[in-house]
């Protein structure tokens, strides 16, 4: 979804020529306010309604641009290198920072990447979508089969700005028509509707798209909403809800529900890209395991991610090469597998702790950098009082406080001082996460049977290590669920997943609720010893009775009298 950031431009200026083009000299104060979104001549052609769409598309968060601080430093796989970001300043003790009064992604723009729950901005997108529904379900000139595709779209893009909502605030007012309150008044503020109507209602709107939307094998949209897009959003939605957080009884069928569906997106061709790594750079764009996705174009509309979140310095000299946003933690280093498909701490697994990153697995050292290792042809060194990014063991600097920068998704190959250089796609949901989804609900569902294990195999095929069917045979539902999680993590690490996964699970109060760790590295007389200690700054707080949703922005609150904040922020 290539999003021209003129597009707004464009579309007044279509209006504007409408207008002129449409006056009479003697009848300037009598003409149709063309101004208004909902003009016929906006629903007269494909190509002015698709003006309109495409506006409804730059909505989609915008996770690359001007992002210092992303949305994976609420988790507890990284944290930010410095110590003003909000991650740092208000999540990571959201149990005692957060509360009434807080608007969560309110002014958290590109400085923090918070795009996903932000109210006012996914309100507007809704908005939008709700315009455009009617204005093409009302027009007398469109053709039918372009409105019923068009519709498709609109639908899932609606249902993708509901569930961040969703995710975000859990209660929240659903509407499908454009408000008026010259005609409506106060019937314009909506109460809210409960969890579970907002997820009935998701499913519904995703049902109704998948209808509107053809077939597609595999990646063949181009960039725009397939079928292939509703269906997936549809079964992680369908993930979410089975979850323990929604399904404290653990309703099995809710399980066997997310499966079916990310069963059907499996049999539409998509298949993995061959190289892990390759994926996230513009060369490896035109692939067919995208669903989802946000493109960019540089260097004018790129992205400028590697000199925002790569490591802060590099290289004998040292020189200076980004903002170092990213610091992988030492739990996320942890989970990466060795070169034999074991976990660390598995028996036989060969990993040796006075040399930890010896012999582990392709993913690891394509996604981090470590002490030793190297980033755009030179050495990244994070021992203590040495080398070019040193351990900020007391948070007295920018400099690494976790010991290590992350790698993944990070384009060397561009200019990486001008801003918006990267072409490289932003990825909502690819092929990976629905194996990984499926493999998780059908071991919900009826435990680690065959199919399981082929989703699981076909991800560690990819990244060039030995199948979880030949290093875990005949496992339990429950060893399955933790072999699934661990690998659900390393594949999806940096692509702002964890938050939600541990939400859903119910562990944020134990992963977010502890000190996270840091790798502190010391070289004498030749020999280097390797310490796990408390990250700088590393501290984080979460309180069960509250922050599994976020408090619903005060601005929204004093608008709409019909909504009440959400529980324990009073």
């Amino acid at each position: 979804i290539y999003i021209h950031n003129n597009f707004k431009n464009v579309f007044l200026l279509l209006i504007i020529a409408v207008f002129l083009n449409g006056c009479k000299k003697d009848d300037m104060l009598n003409v149709e306010n063309l101004s208004a979104v909902t003009s016929t001549a906006t629903w007269s052609t494909k190509s002015s309604a698709d003006l309109f769409l495409n506006d409804v598309y730059a909505g989609l968060p915008d996770m690359y641009s001007e992002v210092f601080d992303p949305f994976e430093n609420w988790s507890d796989n990284s944290m930010c290198g410095f110590s003003w970001a909000p991650s740092a300043t208000v999540i990571a003790q959201m149990a005692t920072t957060l509360n009434s009064g807080s608007d969560v992604g309110v002014g958290w723009t590109g400085t923090s990447g918070q795009n996903w729950m932000k109210w006012q901005e996914l309100y507007g997108s809704i908005r939008k979508c709700n315009v455009f529904l009617q204005g093409v379900k009302g027009s007398t000139t469109l053709p039918a089969d372009y409105s019923k595709l068009r519709i498709g779209e609109a639908r899932t893009l609606r249902a993708f700005f509901y569930q961040n909502l969703w995710m975000t605030y859990g209660r929240v007012p659903v509407i499908t028509v454009p408000d008026d309150l010259k005609s409506q008044g106060d019937a314009i503020f909506h109460p809210q509707s409960s969890s579970a109507e907002v997820f009935a209602f998701l499913v519904k709107e995703l049902d109704s798209a998948i209808a509107e939307l053809p077939a597609n094998a595999g990646n063949n949209g181009k960039g725009r909403i397939t079928q292939g897009a509703a269906l997936t959003l549809k079964g992680w939605v369908q993930l979410y809800y089975a979850s323990a957080l929604n399904n404290p009884s653990n309703d099995v069928a809710r399980w066997a529900a997310a499966a079916e569906t990310n069963k059907k997106v499996m049999s539409l061709a998509y298949s993995l890209f061959p190289q892990y790594n390759g994926l996230f750079y513009t060369p490896g764009n035109n692939n067919n395991e995208g669903i989802m996705y946000r493109q960019y174009l540089g260097p004018k509309q790129g992205s400028n991610t590697v000199g925002l979140q790569g490591p802060n310095s590099i290289g004998p000299a040292p020189t200076w090469l980004s903002w170092g946003g990213v610091n992988p933690t030492q739990e996320l280093v942890d989970d990466y597998a060795m070169s034999n498909g074991k976990a660390i701490t598995d028996a036989g697994s060969g990993y040796d702790p006075l040399n930890p990153y010896k012999n582990r697995e392709p993913r690891f050292y394509q996604s981090i950098l470590y002490n030793g290792s190297t980033f755009n042809g030179m050495i990244f060194t994070s021992g203590m009082n040495y080398g070019n990014n040193p351990l900020d063991k007391s948070d007295a600097n920018d400099y690494t406080n976790t010991g290590y920068a992350m790698k993944k998704m990070l384009d060397t190959t561009v200019n990486i001082f001008q801003s918006g250089a990267s072409s490289q796609n932003y990825y909502f949901f690819r092929y990976a996460e629905v194996l990984l989804n499926y493999a998780e609900a059908q071991n919900e569902a009826v435990g680690p049977d065959a199919s399981v294990y082929s989703a699981l195999d076909q991800l560690r095929t990819r990244a060039g290590i030995p199948t979880v069917s030949s290093v875990y045979p005949g496992l339990s539902k429950e060893t399955m669920r933790t072999v699934i999680r661990r690998e659900r993590r390393v594949e999806l690490a940096f692509e702002n997943k964890r938050y939600w996964d541990l939400l859903r699970w119910k562990t944020a109060e134990v992963n977010l609720n502890k000190t996270l760790r840091a790798m502190q590295v010391q070289v004498s007389g030749g020999n280097t010893t390797y310490t796990i200690v408390d990250a700088a700054r590393g501290k984080r707080t979460f309180n069960a009775g509250r922050n599994y949703i976020l408090p619903i922005p005060v601005d929204a609150l004093s608008q709409n009298k019909s909504m009440t904040q959400n529980p324990n922020y009073q």
